[in-house]
């Protein structure tokens, strides 16, 4: 019995009364598919710019435990800074911001010392982009009829992020979901310290290995080739990736049901995670269990700043998986109505968590 898995990032945009998803529905969710912590992002419609806004939670060993990301600027437009202190004081686990290149702000925001040894997390994602492409470009890609990314930005924002680290080297800075192969070999050429995360559907999934009609294709961030997926997982393996993400997206059926290149980016499936990289780690690349564990559990919780899941006498931090279950994948098995936008829909899955610890 190994012991829980940790999500360092993932949104929910209505904790209360979300239709696609909510707190109570996602804890059980979650639960189910044998995590114990999960850090929300403040991208919201109540956006977690100030304390008021960071809903409280408190914390049980006998529970999955739910954090809050607090953005570092007001609606993290980069004009005006949150106030960070009032944030952290409030419960929030860290500071969250769009890599913006004009970056002022930022300087400004890193220099006071409110945030000390707080993790900040950049995002890759530029939200004012016009581009429509929702896969990078390659052969295959070409040949699926979506729109392509044909400038994929990531590696310039990598360069501007490991920059800002060099002007301060003390700050906790970590780069939210790697997924270029180019963005590895920089930060491994640059040789300066910093954490970054990828999420988990990076690892799985590439332009080659998909049905066209599966939910996957349009995810942020985005797929690549085979060849990138590879090096991804190479950088993992060479410790430039620290943690593994769920980086979850819901949607409902109304949502899903658009057509891929009108569609909102995105999945939600905590209850795939394990089964698919343990096929893909354990049983594909022999990797021994508590190397996955390192991404998915340990790593994760160093980066939040959050105690170890550890197992203990009488500890109900625990989960049982079965390597060898055989479930098929759709809303009727899973016991949900939404949200809907998981992939590898009405597929055969092999793995499951059967049984956790925690109260229901």
């Amino acid at each position: 019995m190994p012991p829980l898995l940790v999500d360092t990032h993932s949104f929910l945009k209505d904790p209360l009364t979300g239709f696609s998803d909510n707190l109570e529905n996602l804890k059980s969710r979650a639960k189910k598919s044998g995590f114990g912590a999960i850090a929300f992002l403040p991208n919201s419609n109540n956006w977690r710019d100030k304390p008021e806004k960071i809903p409280f939670q408190k914390n049980n060993y006998s529970d999955l435990n739910i954090y809050f990301w607090g953005s570092f600027t007001l609606k993290d437009k980069g004009i005006y800074l949150s106030p960070h202190d009032e944030l952290l004081k409030s419960g929030s686990i860290g500071l969250s911001t769009r890599n913006f290149f004009d970056s002022q702000i930022i300087f400004k925001g890193l220099s006071l010392d409110t945030v000390k040894t707080t993790p900040i997390i950049f995002s890759l994602t530029n939200k004012n982009t016009i581009q429509k492409g929702i896969v990078n470009k390659d052969l295959k890609s070409l040949q699926s009829g979506f729109y392509i990314i044909d400038n994929n930005n990531e590696l310039s924002e990598v360069k501007n992020i490991l920059g800002i680290k060099n002007l301060f080297p003390s700050k906790n800075i970590v780069i939210k979901n790697i997924s270029d192969s180019n963005s590895l070999k920089e930060i491994e050429k640059q040789n300066i310290p910093i954490s970054t995360t990828i999420s988990w559907w990076s690892l799985i999934a590439d332009t080659n290995n998909l049905e066209l009609d599966d939910l996957g294709w349009k995810v942020d961030p985005p797929l690549g080739s085979q060849e990138n997926r590879e090096f991804l997982i190479k950088g993992l393996e060479k410790d430039l990736i620290q943690a593994i993400a769920v980086n979850s997206i819901a949607l409902n059926d109304e949502d899903t049901f658009l057509p891929t290149n009108d569609r909102s980016v995105g999945i939600s499936s905590f209850e795939l995670v394990l089964p698919l990289l343990w096929e893909e780690f354990i049983n594909k690349r022999a990797w021994p269990i508590p190397k996955l564990w390192k991404y998915l559990s340990f790593n994760p919780s160093n980066l939040l700043g959050i105690k170890q899941e550890n197992l203990s006498i009488g500890s109900k931090r625990w989960l049982m998986f079965d390597p060898d279950t055989k479930w098929v994948n759709n809303q009727i098995n899973l016991g949900y109505d939404s949200p809907s936008n998981f992939p590898k829909k009405n597929e055969l899955i092999k793995g499951q968590v059967i049984q956790v610890g925690l109260d229901f």
